[in-house]
């Protein structure tokens, strides 16, 4: 009785483990059949490779698309970048070593920037790095200023019986505190603040832009355009879409044939089981994508040995 029930569960066991294996191969063909139709296509008709950087909400931080942009810099089959916008801007800081690194970019291969609707306040600053800017007539365009927010809830405290003290090494070190009142003098402080960057913003976009600052109140007071009144502050090159763009990028980076858009690669949740944090955080993979899938299957089918054996014995936690 022992040997039949061991011979059943080892069938058992054989065919889940074999339809466990054609799932996850079923799981990889459409990739793979695909990888090779493009390869095929691509042969035939060749197409020459142009980046894509999609910036989409607020910006709070550059390291991605830092890393993307060296990355798309450092690749020879690159030969240019469109930049599509979606944002209303962010940190300051964010959007300054954005500009910087396509600056650096933009003297090896072209960047066009395309806007679709939205493209405002730090999201400008990056776009006024580009060899050209296209926008939709209706998009947003602008808000080229900088503000400070200074919310205070310090009646609310009191009316809680809430009491809150500093002890500060300082004299500025709270300024901007909702937590108290501002004095004149943090006033004044967080002023100056404003108005540094805010010429540092004027400066470089007036210098990508070739415009006047002289004339600065006309585009850089805070306002937002859109993208025809945009076009005629000479904010924007061209009113159009992304095909416009690509028509661009071609003359630009003298290209003859079809363009090819190479967007950063998405990590879908099985790619994310087959890497390592480290890898997640450079985008890479340090193994290749077969030996990824062998470890994530070995540990897959392992986990499912080891649980059926389990529960063959009635051995729970419960």
């Amino acid at each position: 009785m022992k040997s039949s029930r061991h011979e059943k569960a080892g069938t058992f066991f054989y065919y889940i483990k074999n339809i466990f294996m054609v799932l996850l191969f079923l799981s990889f063909a459409p990739t793979i059949i695909s990888s090779i139709k493009t390869t095929i296509v691509d042969s035939i008709r060749p197409k020459t490779d142009v980046g894509l950087l999609k910036i989409d909400g607020a910006l709070y931080d550059s390291s991605y698309y830092l890393k993307k942009i060296e990355a798309f810099s450092k690749d020879d089959n690159i030969k240019g970048l469109i930049i599509k916008i979606n944002s209303p801007g962010g940190m300051p800081g964010s959007a300054q070593a954005i500009f910087a690194e396509l600056k650096k970019f933009k003297k090896q291969k072209p960047v066009v920037t395309v806007v679709e609707n939205l493209c405002a306040s730090g999201a400008y600053y990056i776009a006024a790095s580009s060899d050209k800017i296209i926008a939709n007539p209706s998009s947003l365009v602008g808000s080229i200023g900088v503000i400070l927010e200074l919310p205070n809830v310090k009646d609310l405290l009191n009316s809680w019986k809430i009491k809150y003290s500093y002890i500060q090494s300082g004299k500025f070190k709270t300024a901007g505190s909702p937590l108290k009142d501002t004095s004149g003098d943090e006033v004044a402080y967080l002023q100056k603040l404003s108005d540094s960057t805010y010429t540092q913003f004027v400066k470089d976009v007036a210098e990508s832009r070739n415009l006047s600052e002289k004339d600065f109140t006309k585009w850089a007071d805070g306002k937002v355009f859109t993208g025809t009144q945009a076009l005629e502050l000479k904010l924007i090159d061209q009113l159009g879409t992304i095909q416009d763009g690509i028509d661009i990028i071609k003359k630009l980076a003298k290209i003859e044939t079809e363009v090819k858009l190479i967007q950063p690669k998405k990590r879908t949740s099985l790619l994310k089981m087959l890497t390592s944090a480290d890898d997640e955080e450079y985008g890479m993979e340090s193994r290749s994508f077969a030996e990824n899938a062998g470890v994530f299957a070995s540990k897959a089918y392992s986990t499912f040995i080891q649980q059926q054996a389990v529960e063959s014995n009635s051995l729970r936690i419960s």
